[in-house]
C-alpha cells in the first residue's frame, strides 16, 4: 500500500453510500424506472462494508490481489445488489477451485467426478474442468479431499442459494448484510485460505509415485500399513482412480505394474458399495462394446478377487444407469422440467414388487429420496407422482437405506434446507406405517420426532447411531 495515500475507512464509504443511493433512485425515477425494491437498504450495505476488513483479512496480500470477484462482490454489495454481491462470490468460489485441482491432481479428480466413460473420455486438460456443472465440481472436491466435509456442506448451501437467490435467476428474495458476509467468510476459510491436508496429500503422493515410480514389492508394506488409516471417501476415490489409470489401453507397463502391486491393498480397504461400483464400471465397458477397456476391467476384477461384485444381471447395469441420468437430471440446471423424462425411465425398469438388486439399492433409496425431498425451493411436481409410487414399493430393505441417508455427507447437507428437511421427516412417519420390523419403526419414530432445526446434524446423536447399529443386519434378514 502507498504510504502517502490515506487509507478509506468503512465510515466514510458508508457515508458516501447513502448519498450514492438517493441520487441513483433519483436518476431511475427521472428515466420512469422502477426505484423501489430494487437496491437493498443502507443498512445492511453499511453491515457489509463495515466487517470486510475482518473478513477479507484473513486472505494473503497475494490472494488479495488475485481476487477480482471478491472486489466486485464488495461493489455490488456497496450499491446495494447483494443478489449479483452473491453471484461474484460464488465466480470465485468456482475460480479458486478450478485452480486447486489443477494443481493437486486432474486425473484424479476426473475419475472420480464422471462415472460415464464416454464422458470421462473426453476430460483431459484443465480448461475442460470448465464443463462440469458447479455441483459435479464441488462433489468431486469434497470426494478426492480437495475441500473438508464441513466446507463441502457449506458450499452446497450457498450453491443453493446463489442458484435461488441470486442474480443468476430472476426473484424477489431479500439476503441481508450478515447472509452474505458470512457466506463470503466461509468461502474465504473453507476455500480461498485452506489447501489439502493429512491423508489427502498422501494419496496425492501415493498417486504420483505410481505414475513416476518403479514400484517392488518390498516397497508395499508402508503403503499397506498406511491404508487402514484412510477414510472411507479417501479409500473409495483412491480406488476409482487406480481403476482408472488401469483402464487406459496406453497405460505404460511400469504404471500397470505398480498398480498390480497396490490394487489388492486398496480394495482391502474399500466398502462394498465402491467393490459394486468397480463390478458396474465392468459391466458398462462391457455393454458398450468396449472391448480393450472391458478387458482391463476384467483383469483388474481378477487381480483383487473382485469377481463376486459384477451385476448378477443386465437390468442392474440398466437401473445403475437411469440413476445416474436422474441425479444429473435433478442436480442440473431447469430440472423441474427435465426431470419427469428420465424419472419415468427408472419406473419402467423397476418391477412391481419394488425389489432392486443389492448392489444397487443404496443409490436407488438416496437418488429417489433426493429427487422427492426436492431443492429447499420446491419439487418436480410432474415427477412427483413418479417418486411417490417408487417409495410406495418400499419393502424393509429399502426403508433401512432411507433411515441411513443421513449418514450421507450430501444428503445431509440437503438437509440444511428447511422445506427439505420437513419434506424428509414427513416420508419417515409415512414408512413408519409400512415398516414391519419393530427396530425399524422405532429408527423412523425417532427421525420423524427430531428437531427440525437440528436433523441436518442428525447423525452425530448417539442415539440415532446406535439405532443404526441395532438393526444394520436387516439388509441380510428381512
Amino acid at each position: 500500500m502507498n504510504q502517502n495515500v490515506e487509507p478509506y475507512r468503512p465510515q466514510k464509504i458508508s457515508t458516501a453510500v447513502e448519498t450514492i443511493s438517493t441520487e441513483l433512485k433519483a436518476y431511475l425515477d427521472s428515466l420512469g424506472l422502477p426505484k423501489d425494491k430494487v437496491l437493498v437498504e443502507v443498512t445492511e450495505r453499511k453491515s457489509v462494508i463495515n466487517n470486510m476488513p475482518d473478513v477479507v483479512g484473513d486472505l494473503t496480500p497475494e490472494q488479495c490481489q488475485a481476487s477480482m470477484y471478491i472486489s466486485k462482490f464488495i461493489a455490488a454489495a456497496a450499491v446495494g445488489l447483494f443478489d449479483a454481491a452473491l453471484n461474484y462470490l460464488w465466480d470465485e468460489t468456482i475460480r479458486n477451485l478450478r485452480q486447486k485441482i489443477s494443481r493437486f491432481d486432474l486425473e484424479y479428480f476426473f475419475d472420480n467426478v464422471v462415472s460415464d466413460p464416454d464422458r470421462r473420455a473426453k476430460l483431459k486438460t484443465d480448461t475442460d474442468l470448465e464443463t462440469l456443472d458447479d455441483w459435479e465440481l464441488i462433489r468431486g472436491c469434497r470426494a478426492t479431499g480437495i475441500i473438508t466435509e464441513i466446507g463441502f456442506r457449506h458450499l452446497d448451501y450457498i450453491r443453493d442459494m446463489r442458484n435461488w437467490a441470486s442474480a443468476a435467476h430472476p426473484n424477489q428474495n431479500e439476503l441481508s448484510g450478515l447472509q452474505i458476509t458470512s457466506w463470503l467468510q466461509t468461502c474465504i476459510r473453507e476455500v480461498l485460505c485452506k489447501e489439502p491436508s493429512g491423508p489427502v496429500i498422501e494419496v496425492r503422493k501415493l498417486l504420483w509415485n505410481l505414475r513416476n515410480e518403479s514400484l517392488s514389492p518390498t516397497d508395499i508394506p508402508p503403503i499397506k500399513a498406511a491404508m487402514p488409516a484412510l477414510p472411507n471417501d479417501l479409500s473409495a476415490s483412491l480406488l476409482r482412480a487406480v481403476l482408472g489409470m488401469y483402464l487406459d489401453v496406453n497405460l505404460a507397463a511400469n504404471v500397470r505394474n505398480n498398480i498390480k502391486l497396490v490394487a489388492p491393498t486398496v480394495w482391502e480397504v474399500c466398502s462394498d458399495d465402491s467393490r459394486y461400483e468397480v463390478g458396474l464400471k465392468f459391466a458398462t465397458l462391457e455393454a458398450n462394446g468396449e472391448i480393450s477397456r472391458a478387458k482391463l476391467a476384467k483383469e483388474f476384477l481378477d487381480l483383487v478377487n473382485g469377481l463376486p461384485f459384477l451385476p448378477t444381471n443386465r437390468l442392474e447395469l440398466e437401473i445403475s444407469s437411469a440413476l445416474d441420468s436422474l441425479e444429473t437430471t435433478h442436480n442440473g440446471m431447469n430440472n423441474f422440467y427435465n426431470e419427469p423424462g428420465p424419472a419415468r425411465q427408472l419406473q419402467r425398469l423397476i418391477p412391481a414388487s419394488g425389489e432392486v438388486s443389492p448392489n444397487v439399492i443404496k443409490k436407488y433409496v438416496k437418488t429417489i429420496i433426493m429427487a422427492k425431498i426436492g431443492n429447499g425451493y420446491g419439487i418436480c411436481r410432474a415427477a412427483e407422482p413418479i417418486y411417490d409410487d417408487l417409495i410406495n414399493r418400499f419393502s424393509d430393505k429399502h426403508i433401512f437405506w432411507f433411515a441411513d441417508l443421513p449418514n450421507d455427507t450430501e444428503f445431509a447437507s440437503r438437509l440444511s434446507l428447511g422445506l427439505c428437511s420437513h419434506r424428509y421427516q414427513d416420508l419417515a412417519a409415512k414408512l413408519l406405517t409400512k415398516a414391519v420390523n419393530d427396530q425399524l419403526k422405532q429408527l423412523l419414530e425417532f427421525i420423524s420426532t427430531y428437531p427440525k432445526i437440528k436433523l441436518h446434524n442428525i447423525r452425530s446423536d448417539d442415539q440415532y447411531q446406535q439405532l443404526i447399529k441395532a438393526i444394520v443386519t436387516i439388509r441380510k434378514v428381512v
